[in-house]
């Protein structure tokens, strides 16, 4: 006798996306044969693992004000700053980055589509980047979440996730002081 398998599932499109993969995990199969009636194998839930958000990263990360950096990173020589449009983005800058030998960022790749063509070359290394983080404000009435803050954020010491976390939270602009190795 052959057993029959019927999978049973009920589709939610109003779940949040979080609650949906932890429904996605429970679902059950259930099988039944005429030798085994009511048998019923079901799937362990696999546990959430909870990660910190790229914002709360980037804020516990080391902010620098913008007079300390200019001091420390003075325009000039190997070292430019860069003003790159990102409206559309991060991923419209055409920038492809790894992690360099003291833990910055390495521009790999620069896309001829991208924002940033003419502006960085495959080798310069980020320095500092701007970044935007949501403050609250009380007086901000039209924003519930927040009021829009620009800062900068020096790379060095910092882990390469942490600079990629800093530059994807621009909206606008990305803003970075960069060097060009000789």
């Amino acid at each position: 006798k052959h057993a029959r398998i019927r999978l049973t599932a009920t589709a939610r499109t109003f779940l949040r996306p979080s609650k949906r993969s932890e429904y996605l995990n429970k679902m059950a199969a259930t099988i039944a044969s005429s030798s085994f009636v009511g048998a019923r194998v079901t799937s362990t839930p696999k546990v959430a693992v909870r990660t910190s958000t790229r914002g709360a990263l980037t804020v516990r990360a080391g902010k620098i004000e913008e007079s300390a950096l200019m001091a420390k990173y003075p325009d000039g020589g190997p070292v430019f700053a860069v003003s790159i449009d990102c409206h559309m983005g991060t991923n419209s800058t055409g920038l492809v980055m790894k992690e360099g030998d003291e833990g910055r960022p390495v521009v790999t790749m620069v896309r001829p589509g991208g924002t940033a063509k003419n502006k960085v070359k495959v080798g310069d290394v980020c320095l500092a980047t701007s970044f935007t983080e949501l403050v609250n404000d009380p007086t901000n009435t039209n924003m519930k979440w927040g009021t829009p803050q620009t800062g900068w954020f020096d790379t060095e010491g910092e882990s390469y996730a942490a600079a990629i976390c800093a530059m994807e939270t621009n909206s606008t602009s990305l803003d970075m002081i960069m060097f060009r190795p000789e």
